[in-house]
């Protein structure tokens, strides 16, 4: 589940302000939520289907809006709307009850981290669903051109069951003299073959059916009859495949003469193979690991993939040879490697200086060994250049892959991550890791570590994004967005640290450090002569900081930066969890010259009762707004329009985030948006470098 995915969320319960805490529970969890409080039958009909929805809480003795009546109104609507009920009653009863009348799951009331594991989880299903529809759509629409290009291929194409054709394209109808392709269905294959060649057909399909998985195709070789009576040879290609969901045997006959298979085999084997190693290539390595996948969902094999890596591999090459002897020293380490393999492994370059080995049929206790081994074997390998001798250690990490391995590229993944694990793990003797899911406490506490250093060490970086103003105002506005740096230099979103980064206290110091970084980059970005403005992001903690605004007049003197050039957003369940604080917090940063604007507005159950306790001017709306506007189309224009013109009823600059494309821009800009921001525009970047005046 996308951890910075807005849930839409409809509260049944007689109580409003218990509707409020259930908001504000989410958000201080990470999860953001767009929620909408129902207490009569007319209004959950009304926004069932006016609107998506993905989730509804309830408690089961609301008396405004009995659970059982809005279960049944979900199901006459036809929606999937999953329904967790709250109840206030002990023991086994009320559990057995809910679940009776149709709830998702039954939850204590107060029992929040249950609440919050049962929403994850319907949340993650619901998601599923979305997708495996989304799936089923698109399956029948492959079906629907695969059917097509069927129909029209040139080459002449019949699928076989039971001794039976089950379909015959044009092509292989008019091969055998014949003008309509109905002509061959449940028609028995022998009847169309002649009678010297029928038991030698008989027995190759007896055989080729029974031996299951151990043979995709081959070549037969039979004369036909056609529809006049004459015999004519065929050379015919027969493969294993399914045919509107039944299992069969294809017959695919090339219309060509055949004589630039030789050519055409080269052509593959150049296609399939790095030129530096001689191994396959990453293409190949994901076609295999389809097939691998695909086995294992059909129960015949699981199979596993090492990701061998070569430590230390550019420095020693380097500081032996020279850089431009990387590929023979790889050529080598590969040539010696290949002989360490079996028969059906896969062995192919993926890296610089890694290699990917996929060995099917295997089980993880028989890997573990064999990657041992194989470290050790390479270890003593000694590569010689020229009489120059290098010598390297190797990490592997093991991906398995079983039945719910659900794509090619988890396993590559995996393997990657337990690679990682390997090397930054590795004491002697033991080289090798066997990926496993890490628990949530185990990443929080990685998080939480990364966050430290990174404090330590200043591995943090800003990027940029512009927002435009659809009313042609000069001003230059970026939003300063926030990227943490792993150990290998990878960026790493706030999404994925902040949380774990409140919990040990470092979000104060790391807004502090965005502040100076962003006054010291925008002074000097202004002396070019650009009037830029910064809209810069404060966590809850620096809102509740008192020695922040202080701080900050100090800072803006000491940086002959004017306090009107940045603008502080705070979020609106921290405004809304905190009002008197944020309504002082707010004053205090007026008074310094400086503006204070909302982020993810429109979440809340009275979203406009912020702006009478707060000093803002800005207000950037909820992205989930922006997602049903390009998604749902016209549906969802009314929503936003209703809330961007409530505020500029109340003098508000308005923002609309995450537009992805140009679709949207009229009802942006009939809707009266000041503002907008997103990957249409351009994505953050590491310089403030965009031209405003091409857009003007």
């Amino acid at each position: 589940m996308s951890q910075n995915k807005t849930i839409r969320l409809l509260i049944l319960n007689d109580s409003r302000s218990e509707a409020e805490r259930l908001i504000s529970m989410l958000h201080n969890a990470g999860r953001p939520v767009r929620a909408q409080h129902v207490d009569n039958i007319e209004a959950l009909n009304k926004l069932l289907q006016e609107k998506v929805w993905d989730l509804l809480i309830g408690l089961d003795s609301s008396q405004s809006l009995k659970p059982l009546d809005a279960i049944r109104l979900i199901r006459k609507l036809n929606k999937d709307v999953p329904f967790i009920l709250q109840s206030n009653d002990e023991g086994s009863q009320p559990i057995v009850e809910g679940l009776k009348l149709g709830a998702a799951d039954v939850v204590k009331v107060d029992e929040d981290q249950h609440l919050l594991l049962a929403i994850q989880r319907e949340f993650q299903h619901r998601e599923d669903r979305d997708l495996r529809r989304f799936a089923e759509r698109r399956h029948k629409e492959i079906e629907r051109r695969n059917q097509q290009l069927l129909d029209s291929s040139r080459d002449a194409i019949a699928f076989v069951q039971d001794g039976m054709f089950l379909y015959a394209n044009d092509s292989f109808t008019e091969l055998l003299g014949h003008e309509d392709r109905d002509e061959f269905e449940c028609v028995p294959v022998i009847d169309m073959i002649r009678d010297a060649d029928q038991d030698k057909v008989k027995r190759f399909l007896k055989d080729f059916t029974l031996k299951g998985s151990d043979i995709d195709s081959n070549m037969l070789e039979f004369s036909a009859i056609t529809a006049d009576g004459a015999e004519r040879a065929l050379k015919v290609d027969v493969r294993k495949s399914n045919y509107e969901e039944e299992v069969c045997i294809q017959f695919l006959i090339k219309t060509n003469d055949g004589g630039s298979e030789e050519l055409e085999a080269q052509l593959e084997h150049i296609k399939n193979q790095d030129l530096a190693t001689g191994l396959y290539n990453r293409s190949y390595l994901l076609d295999a690991l389809h097939q691998a996948v695909d086995n294992a969902a059909n129960g015949d094999a699981n199979s596993t993939l090492l990701n061998v890596g070569v430590n230390s591999f550019t420095e020693t090459v380097k500081e032996k040879l020279g850089v431009a002897s990387s590929d023979i020293v790889l050529g080598s380490i590969a040539a010696y490697m290949k002989t360490l393999t079996k028969e059906k492994d896969i062995l192919c370059r993926y890296g610089d200086d890694t290699f990917m080995l996929l060995v099917p049929k295997i089980d993880p206790e028989t890997t573990l060994r064999r990657a041992n081994e194989l470290c050790d074997q390479l270890a003593n390998y000694i590569v010689d250049i020229d009489g120059s001798t290098l010598h390297f250690t190797y990490n592997i990490g093991i991906a398995i892959i079983n039945e719910t391995t659900a794509n090619a590229e988890i396993p590559i993944e995996q393997a990657h991550k337990a690679l990682s694990i390997a090397q930054a793990e590795d004491i002697e003797g033991d080289h090798v890791r066997i990926y496993e899911p890490e628990t949530k406490e185990d990443s929080k506490k990685d998080i939480a570590n990364m966050v430290q250093r990174a404090l330590d060490t200043g591995r943090f970086k800003l990027l940029y994004q512009p927002i435009l103003s659809l009313r042609g105002s000069d001003k230059e506005h970026y939003e300063v967005l926030l990227r943490m740096m792993d150990e290998e230099g990878k960026e790493i979103s706030p999404n994925d640290f902040l949380s774990t980064a409140a919990q040990i206290g470092a979000t104060t110091k790391i807004d502090r450090w965005v502040i100076l970084e962003s006054i010291k980059i925008l002074s000097e970005h202004r002396k070019n002569g650009h009037q830029t403005h910064l809209m810069l992001n404060l966590s809850r903690e620096s809102m509740l900081d008192a020695t922040l605004p202080p701080w900050l007049g100090v800072a803006f003197k000491a940086a002959n930066l004017p306090a009107d050039a940045l603008v502080f957003q705070l979020a609106e369940i921290d405004i809304n969890d905190h009002l008197n604080v944020a309504a002082s917090f707010t004053e205090q940063i007026k008074k310094l010259g400086s503006s204070c604007g909302i982020t993810r507005f429109g979440c809340a159950l009275n979203p406009l009762n912020a702006l009478k306790h707060v000093a803002c001017t800005h207000v950037k709306v909820d992205g989930s707004f922006t997602h049903d506007l390009q998604n749902s189309g016209d549906d969802s224009t009314s929503a936003l329009n209703e809330l961007v013109s409530q505020l500029h009823q109340e003098d508000k600059i308005t923002i609309v985030p995450f537009v992805e494309n140009a679709s949207v821009l009229s009802k942006l800009w009939q809707s009266g948006v000041h503002y907008i921001q997103g990957y249409y525009l351009q994505g953050p970047v590491d310089a403030m470098n965009y031209d405003f005046d091409t857009e003007s």
